[in-house]
């Protein structure tokens, strides 16, 4: 069976898993018996759920790591005009495979390749969470994440998420009136905060602000007197969560402020993760350059994203030079189009596999 051929089938095998946060343990399964079979060493299942492996030998150590669960919401798993469709087909089980089957190969003895498989990385991160502290801090990291093929993201944007409540004097829907309707004050709300928020044409630098839930109303003839929303906000690395809780209060006072005779606002921030920027290593980078190049013939383009990944975690605790690479278009994760083109996965495996031998020989010579 061809690389191409076999990766089809071992995608399409993991997507018939459906893993959404919480329900990892099928696909998980799938993995666990994949990496046996392509003779990785010391294959384990954590407490977690994470299954961990390795490879190679040597006084260095590098972690390939992305996750196995995905967003709720099945999609049909079908291979359609050259295209693997499927929940997690971008969002990251294409990069996971693909780093397997990369390093199902690898046999050098200058750097020890650590593999991970963690779960909730779309929920509550206990994957990770659980990996850092069982797991002694690598040389280097790199996230399985869908970038685009050319493209290797060096930053992760913050995240936070708040619960906002506003409530108005409502009134009778024969004679509405917008401003005390709460939850046309909330919609309000939001864009002051997009305003205030925007500094620059550089959207990395900005906060973004998205609703995720808004409930309100009574579907009578009352105009609601409250309106509850959450808000996830994304804040740049050089901003800790600090900054961005008095940023969002003085925010909300402002609105407050312009409009107290016809509402009042309450809010609690229920997470936060800060952002990150990780450090540039010559040999790292080098590595997912000339691997990029040698694949596609094309040259690296080096990316701050605009989300939140595992890429935070292990760059606050460990520090180490890290990179988040990986095939698939990131347009497509959660939606009900994500899928990838078998040709891409094919040289996302050979892509990972050109950077884990340039890498290791890089640090033989050192």
């Amino acid at each position: 069976m061809s690389r191409s051929s076999e990766a089809e089938s071992l995608l399409i095998r993991l997507l018939s898993k459906y893993s959404p946060s919480g329900e990892e343990g099928e696909a998980q399964e799938e993995l666990f018996l994949l990496l046996v079979e392509k003779g990785f060493e010391k294959v384990r299942k954590d407490q977690a759920g994470n299954v961990i492996a390795e490879k190679g030998d040597g006084d260095r150590t590098l972690l390939f790591c992305s996750h196995i669960d995905t967003v709720p919401g099945q999609i049909k798993v079908r291979l359609e005009s050259g295209r693997i469709w499927g929940r997690g087909a971008v969002d990251a089980k294409a990069s996971l495979l693909a780093m397997a089957l990369a390093a199902s190969n690898y046999r050098s003895r200058g750097l020890r390749l650590v593999y991970s498989s963690v779960v909730g990385e779309e929920s509550d991160s206990k994957g990770i969470k659980r990996l850092l502290k069982e797991t002694s801090a690598p040389n280097y990291v790199l996230i399985g994440e869908s970038t685009g093929m050319r493209a290797a993201a060096i930053a992760y944007r913050g995240s936070a998420t708040v619960k906002v409540r506003v409530s108005t004097r409502g009134g009778h829907s024969s004679s509405p009136t917008e401003d005390s309707n709460a939850i046309i004050q909330t919609m309000r709300l939001v864009e002051h905060l997009r305003t205030k928020f925007t500094f620059s044409k550089d959207l990395f630098s900005n906060i973004g602000v998205s609703i995720t839930m808004i409930r309100g109303g009574y579907g009578d003839s009352r105009i609601p007197d409250c309106s509850e929303a959450c808000l996830n906000l994304r804040y740049p690395p050089h901003m800790g969560f600090e900054e961005l809780s008095k940023m969002f209060s003085s925010s909300v006072e402002n609105y407050i402020g312009e409009n107290k005779q016809v509402l009042n606002v309450s809010q609690e921030f229920l997470d936060h993760l800060d952002g990150y920027v990780s450090t540039k290593d010559e040999a790292m980078i080098n590595a997912i350059r000339n691997a990029v190049r040698k694949v596609l013939g094309r040259e690296l383009l080096l990316i701050r994203k605009l989300g939140t990944s595992d890429f935070n975690y292990t760059g606050l605790q460990w520090g180490k030079p890290q990179l988040a690479w990986g095939p698939g278009d990131p347009s497509l994760a959660h939606s009900s189009e994500e899928s990838i083109s078998v040709e891409e996965l094919t040289q996302g495996i050979k892509t990972y596999e050109h950077f884990l031998n340039s890498l290791a020989s890089s640090v033989a010579s050192q």
